[in-house]
C-alpha cells in the first residue's frame, strides 16, 4: 500500500518515489508510486496537483483497496521507474490553511452554540462548515469568527498524532470516528481535537485569517461559508478595489457607500418610471415611425426594429400599436425581450409562431393569438432570429 508522506510532513512538495503500478482507465493514464505526498481527495478536501516525471497530474483519488492512483493525460513511467514529483505549492498551502481554519471554526460553533458539523466542504472558491442547527443570528455568527480568530491569534501549536485503543479513547476528541483501528488525529492545542487524514498547518498562526463569508440553508442544517489566508486576503483585495472606486465616484466614505448606493436606486426607479410615462405618451408617435418602415411578407406586412432606446414596460404597448396601424405583424426587441404582435386581420397566431420559434432558436417564451414574447435574445443575435422569425410568418 502506498506510504502516505503528508501523513507526517505537510510541507513536503518534492520527493522521489517508485512507479509500482501504471496504465491506463476511462479517466486516462494512471500512476501507482511506492509512497506519495499527494493528496488524494477525501474528507472534503480537493486533491493535490502537480507534476510526476514532469506530466501534469490533473487528478489523485484513493482506490476502493486503500491505493493511490495519480491521474494524467500521459503516462508518467512504467512499473520500476524512478519518479520525481513536485505539488503545487500554492495549491497544497491553500488546503492547509483552509482545513487547519475549518478545524478551529468547527470547534468554536460547538463551544459557543453546542453546534456539531455534520458535513464539510473545502473547494477552490470556498470552505464550508454544515452545522447542525436550523439558524443562528447575524450577531452569533460574528462571535464564531471573532472566536476563531482570537484562536488564530493565539498560535496554538498544531500536533499530528496516531493513536488506537485506550489511548485514542481518552483523547477529548471533537467527534468519535466510526473507523476502528489505529487513526490519525489533529490536535489544535487545547483547542480542538479530531481524527482527520488532511494536510494541515503546523501552527493555527499560519491560517493568518479566517472569514465568514454566507449562511444558508441546507437538508434543514445551516451551512456556514468561509474563506482562510490567503483566500480571504485576495476576497478582500477584490473587495477593497471594488468598494474604493465607489466611494470616489460618489464623494463619499465607505461607511456611508450602502446609503448613497440605496439612494441611487430609489432615484432611478423614480426615473424610469417618468421616462416609461413620457414614452408612453409618445407612443402613437413612434408608432407612426416604425409603421411607415413596413415591407411585406407574402399576405401581409412586417415590421421588424431594434427599439432598445425605448423602456423595455411599453414595449409590447408599441408593438399592438404598430401591427394595428400596418395591420399585419411587428416584431420588437428591447432589452433582451423579443416581443411578436399580430393584427386581426393577417389571421397569423403570435403565440404559436413564438412556439416554434423557440423551438429552433433554444430560447423559452411563449404568448395569446395577438401578443407574445421572448427572453434571453441578444442584439448581434437579433438579426438571425427576426430571419427565422419571418420564415415562419411566411409560412403562417
Amino acid at each position: 500500500m502506498t506510504e502516505r508522506l503528508y501523513y507526517h510532513d505537510p510541507s513536503l512538495v518534492e520527493f522521489t518515489a517508485v512507479i509500482v503500478a501504471a496504465g491506463r482507465t476511462d479517466k486516462g493514464y494512471y500512476t501507482q508510486l511506492d509512497r506519495s505526498a499527494f493528496y488524494p481527495t477525501s474528507g472534503g478536501q480537493a486533491h493535490d496537483t502537480g507534476t510526476i516525471n514532469g506530466v501534469e497530474i490533473s487528478e489523485v483519488i484513493e482506490t476502493d483497496d486503500g491505493e493511490i492512483r495519480h491521474l494524467s493525460g500521459e503516462a508518467t513511467g512504467k512499473a520500476g521507474d524512478t519518479a520525481s514529483c513536485t505539488i503545487d505549492r500554492e495549491r497544497r498551502w491553500r488546503h492547509r490553511q483552509m482545513h487547519t481554519a475549518q478545524h478551529i471554526l468547527s470547534q468554536a460553533f460547538i463551544r459557543l452554540y453546542d453546534a456539531e458539523t455534520v458535513s464539510v466542504h473545502l473547494g477552490q472558491e470556498y470552505g464550508a462548515v454544515e452545522l447542525k442547527t436550523k439558524e443562528l443570528s447575524e450577531e452569533q455568527i460574528d462571535r464564531a469568527e471573532e472566536f476563531a480568530n482570537d484562536v488564530i491569534r493565539d498560535n496554538l501549536p498544531v500536533e499530528v498524532v496516531f493513536a488506537e485503543g485506550e489511548e485514542l479513547a481518552a483523547l477529548p476528541l471533537r467527534k468519535i470516528p466510526e473507523r476502528p483501528g489505529r487513526l490519525r488525529v489533529i490536535k489544535v492545542g487545547g483547542f480542538d481535537c479530531s481524527a482527520c487524514g488532511g494536510t494541515h498547518c503546523t501552527s493555527a498562526a499560519e491560517v493568518g485569517l479566517l472569514k465568514i463569508t454566507g449562511r444558508e440553508k441546507l437538508r434543514g442544517n445551516l451551512l456556514v461559508k468561509f474563506l482562510s489566508g490567503r483566500q480571504a486576503l485576495e476576497d478582500y483585495r477584490r473587495r477593497f478595489a471594488v468598494t474604493d472606486r465607489l466611494s470616489q465616484a460618489l464623494t463619499c466614505h465607505l461607511a456611508d457607500l450602502s446609503d448613497n448606493v440605496e439612494k441611487l436606486r430609489t432615484e432611478h426607479k423614480a426615473l424610469r418610471r417618468q421616462v416609461a410615462q413620457l414614452q408612453k405618451e409618445l407612443l402613437p408617435a413612434r408608432a407612426e415611425q416604425l409603421a411607415a418602415a413596413a415591407r411585406p411578407v407574402k399576405n401581409t406586412s412586417l415590421v421588424v426594429q431594434d427599439v432598445s432606446d425605448i423602456d423595455a414596460s411599453v414595449v409590447a404597448a408599441l408593438a399592438a400599436q404598430v401591427c394595428e396601424r400596418i395591420e399585419g405583424v411587428a416584431v420588437l426587441l428591447a432589452a433582451d425581450r423579443l416581443v411578436l404582435a399580430t393584427s386581426p386581420a393577417t389571421g397569423i397566431h403570435a403565440g404559436e409562431i413564438i412556439k416554434k420559434f423557440v423551438a429552433r432558436a433554444g430560447l423559452k417564451g411563449g404568448g395569446s393569438d395577438r401578443l407574445a414574447q421572448v427572453g434571453g435574445v441578444t442584439a448581434e443575435d437579433f438579426n438571425r432570429y427576426a430571419g427565422i422569425l419571418e420564415g415562419l410568418i411566411a409560412d403562417a
